[in-house]
């Protein structure tokens, strides 16, 4: 299978993200691409899965990763499997803060691109991969990778079948 992961960072970490994402794909024997969402769409008709990655800020997912998704449609990707993943934090310190601020985490920059997906008619994976960025520019939170990893072969085999 032909797979795409896009992305669009601003500090790394989304781009960190997508290269795990892609690194398992390729472990499970599929070829797989990292490409910003600045990029040029590539000829969509011979891929076979996509994933789309953005990081949340103040509670937005990115503009050009919302429009990516609205273009896929059109291109000859109608049909295929897609999956979402956002970068997201750090989190407020108490839960006080946590309850005001919440708008700002959740739905996150994956509730925005889901629902732009599923407008566009999008076969959108059931699962989303949300990764917690430790502080203002990262680290990512060291499980984190781990669960890309997890996220990325648990997609594949659901592709599959």
């Amino acid at each position: 299978m032909k797979s795409v992961i896009f992305y669009r960072s601003h500090y790394g970490n989304t781009r960190a993200i997508a290269d795990v994402l892609a690194r398992e794909m390729i472990a499970e024997g599929h070829d797989a691409v990292v490409k910003d969402v600045r990029d040029r769409l590539p000829d969509m008709r011979d891929i076979d899965l996509a994933m789309v990655g953005s990081p949340t800020r103040m509670g937005r997912a990115n503009g050009r990763a919302v429009r990516l998704i609205r273009r896929l449609r059109g291109s000859g990707f109608a049909g295929k499997s897609i999956a979402l993943f956002d970068t997201y934090g750090p989190l407020p310190a108490t839960e006080a803060e946590m309850e005001k601020g919440r708008h700002l985490i959740e739905p996150g920059a994956v509730g925005r691109l889901r629902k732009a997906a599923v407008d566009q008619g999008l076969p959108v994976y059931d699962h989303d991969l949300r990764c917690e960025v430790t502080g203002l520019k990262g680290p990512l939170k060291e499980q984190d990778v781990q669960k890309a990893t997890t996220f990325a072969r648990e997609f594949v085999t659901a592709a599959e079948k």
